[in-house]
């Protein structure tokens, strides 16, 4: 628990399953669920230039006798997908290809989804040793539990290297002071959306995290991401691993940078448990969180306080 550390090189947990767990059979019931919003609809149709009244018109979606407007259905598609990742493809490689995506009821801004899996394929690769092959079903429900969505599709897929630790459940119980791990996903900064938007959306002035104008003639040379994004970037990473059950967050001590982030390095993230405070049905957990990049210098350190729930008798 010192500063003397090298957080890169710590056990890493694995999100994700390999080829080896996905037999022929086996069923997922998702973990997550994701209410959709009118946002996440006009944000990703307008992007991807999907102009049909219908999800961006209420008046045009009423004359087309919805209740208001309708949902993407790629954006339902696309959500159902994104839910299953984690259990079915996050270690896995290309998205080979999907068939029988059929959509049910339509879904408005304010609905809830998830989603279940079942392996109805699963074989090795004869190209490639080191992947397996194989093929889903999945199905996407509303709340009321009507059907959204269901498709089959077929992904490339890792098999167990051995060299990952568990994830750890996420209870107060599960976190023992001294226990350092590396989370598993890591993320790029980008000029346009870290530096670029989230930004100034934030209200934050700095132009040097978003002029490159402004930067040029200094002696970093060109935009620097905003301190604030790269501890956000740094927590957001940690969070599955260490508040999948927290009841609240305390607070932030020790914050410190101690490297510039720019646009293109990636930032993973590492974390010490440095105190556990018994209060009863929940704990205060202290963790350590650092941010490292690409080259596994520490870009951001944090002492993070959070309340967790103790494991269900």
């Amino acid at each position: 628990m010192t500063d003397d550390v090298s957080p890169a090189e710590w056990p890493r947990i694995r999100r994700g399953n390999p080829f080896e767990e996905h037999t022929v059979g086996r069923r997922y019931e998702h973990e997550w669920g994701r209410t959709v919003t009118d946002a996440d609809n006009v944000l990703f149709t307008t992007a991807t230039v999907g102009y049909n009244p219908r999800y961006l018109d209420a008046e045009a979606a009423r004359a087309a006798g919805h209740p208001s407007a309708q949902i993407n259905p790629l954006v339902v598609w696309a959500t159902v997908f994104g839910i299953s990742c984690e259990d079915l493809s996050e270690i896995a490689g290309p998205f080979l290809g999907g068939e029988e995506l059929r959509y049910g009821v339509p879904v408005y801004a304010g609905d809830t989804l998830t989603a279940s899996s079942s392996v109805i394929d699963a074989r090795e690769s004869s190209s490639n040793p080191s992947r397996g092959i194989v093929t889903w079903e999945t199905v996407g429900v509303n709340q009321r539990g009507e059907r959204v969505v269901s498709y089959r599709r077929t992904n490339l897929v890792a098999k167990d290297s051995g060299d990952f630790r568990q994830p750890l459940e996420g209870y107060a119980e599960d976190f023992v002071v001294g226990d350092r791990f590396r989370h598993s996903r890591s993320k790029t900064v980008g000029a346009d959306l870290e530096m670029g938007l989230l930004t100034p959306m934030l209200m934050n002035a700095v132009e040097g995290h978003f002029s490159d104008g402004a930067m040029a003639a200094t002696p970093f040379g060109g935009r620097i991401n905003f301190g604030g994004m790269t501890l956000s970037l740094t927590i957001g990473l940690a969070t599955q691993d260490t508040t999948q059950h927290a009841t609240g967050e305390v607070g932030l001590d020790g914050i410190s940078f101690p490297a510039s982030v720019r646009s293109g390095d990636t930032i993973a993230a590492s974390t010490e448990v440095l105190a556990v405070e018994d209060r009863g049905t929940v704990a205060d957990v202290t963790f350590r969180h650092y941010g490292t990049n690409q080259d596994g210098v520490i870009v951001c350190r944090v002492d993070r306080i959070v309340t967790i729930a103790k494991r269900p008798v």
